[in-house]
């Protein structure tokens, strides 16, 4: 069977973990279990460019003209199956109208969150169904100094504030005015772009039964979702739980610097926490202006505490090393997760894990057995969370991990998009 699968953004790059995921599964697929496999991935050229990335054959397909490139592509080779996790709904309409079938991953929130996080404007995990009046202070929230003209903006009509954001779309961009007028745009568009998805693709995998519960919130049906949790490679050798008696308790954090992960509610509950036999060790980059002026708040914010270490971003072979000799991974973020790639990740290698209910965690974490939950964007939570973990630290690795292998995982997606190209 031919499959092609969609990669989100650059198939090379490791700013999230959905672009680790994708290429990880195009291995399993590929490797495992024999399919023949090719990926399109997006660029910034001008024209459609074919190169060998670790024997996979990738298509670089121009952002801007996308669709066009798409449909040459699926003229040429003729798969059996599209596999979307990026560019979801122009490629389940063109797959729709040239008779392949489609199947989509949702890897974020942000599939159908016209905010992108399924975070509300109080900075709790979104439960209502996408629209205009549920969504507008969440998106004027994420414009700095839109939530002060929130309540005067919900007065204003529907339909003449999208006139006025198709007017803007015309205009010079206009700081403040623009990204605040155009507001009601950004969720109809989200909207359109929402339902395209719903109509077009056969079918939806769902890491996790949260993003599964929000997709039918919002009109996807129940019987095309299959809920398929995310594979980790496994370590080879995986390294002996670090000793903790009379050494010190090393808790970390791998990911985006982002403020949807709650990496300042971590910073925070650390910094408030008086034990001294505890380091808290930060990997991970940002990926943008907003994300690198919020990290470089953090960094300030924390540089009094020597527990608290930054370490930057990583390449996606050195993680694992380099965090042989922690003990528990944090898991703080205040958004949906659609799974927790991070908390596989560090089951897989033995750790224990401390982590926000977010959605994803949830399935992977057995209280007190393999890790603790606590309520998201909570402080004090956090900070006494740490503090039992203190006064009675594990001292080997969990007996449970419940994570799924790669191998497994390829065989559920490779049923998935056999039933989706054949049925």
């Amino acid at each position: 069977m031919k499959v092609l699968q969609i990669a989100s953004g650059d198939y090379t790059s490791t700013y999230g973990g959905g672009q680790v995921y994708v290429r990880r599964l195009v291995r399993a697929l590929q490797n495992i279990q024999g399919l023949d496999v090719s990926v399109v991935s997006s660029s910034t050229g001008r024209e459609i460019e074919e190169v060998c990335v670790d024997g996979v054959q990738v298509y670089l397909v121009p952002q801007d003209d996308f669709k066009a490139g798409l449909k040459q592509i699926l003229t040429t080779i003729q798969p059996d199956v599209v596999h979307a996790h990026g560019n979801k709904a122009p490629t389940a309409k063109i797959c729709k109208d040239m008779g392949i079938r489609c199947v989509v991953t949702a890897h974020h929130g942000g599939i159908l969150c016209p905010a992108g996080a399924l975070l509300n404007e109080k900075d709790k995990i979104c439960t209502c169904s996408v629209c205009h009046s549920n969504c507008l202070g969440c998106v004027l929230n994420n414009i700095r100094w839109g939530k002060w003209v929130t309540p005067l903006m919900r007065i204003l009509p529907q339909s003449l504030y999208l006139k006025v954001g198709r007017l803007l779309n015309k205009l010079p961009f206009m700081l403040f005015v623009t990204p605040v007028g155009q507001a009601a745009c950004q969720i109809q568009n989200k909207l359109e772009e929402w339902r395209s998805i719903c109509s077009n693709c056969d079918k939806m995998i769902a890491p996790s039964m949260a993003i599964a519960e929000a997709m039918q919130r919002n009109g996807f049906e129940k019987d095309k979702i299959a809920v398929i949790p995310h594979g980790v490679e496994r370590p080879d050798n995986a390294a002996e739980f670090p000793a903790v008696i009379g050494e010190k308790i090393k808790f970390y954090y791998v990911g985006r610097i982002n403020y949807v992960k709650g990496v300042h509610v971590l910073v925070q509950a650390f910094m408030q926490v008086s034990a001294e036999n505890i380091e808290l060790h930060i990997i991970g980059g940002a990926g943008n202006y907003q994300e690198s002026s919020y990290m470089n708040r953090l960094i300030d914010v924390s540089s009094s505490d020597k527990r608290i270490i930054w370490h930057g971003k990583f390449a996606e072979n050195e993680v694992s090393k380099y965090t042989e000799r922690f003990h528990i991974l944090v898991n703080p973020s205040i958004c949906l997760e659609t799974f927790g790639l991070n908390i596989a990740e560090a089951l897989s290698a033995g750790k224990w894990v401390l982590s926000t209910r977010c959605g994803g965690a949830e399935m992977q974490i057995r209280e007190g057995e393999n890790g603790w939950l606590i309520e998201p964007n909570s402080v004090s939570e956090l900070r006494e969370a740490i503090e039992r973990i203190v006064q009675n630290p594990p001292t080997d690795s969990p007996s449970h991990t419940g994570i799924m292998s790669m191998d497994r995982h390829a065989n559920l997606i490779c049923r998935c998009v056999s039933a989706s190209a054949f049925v």
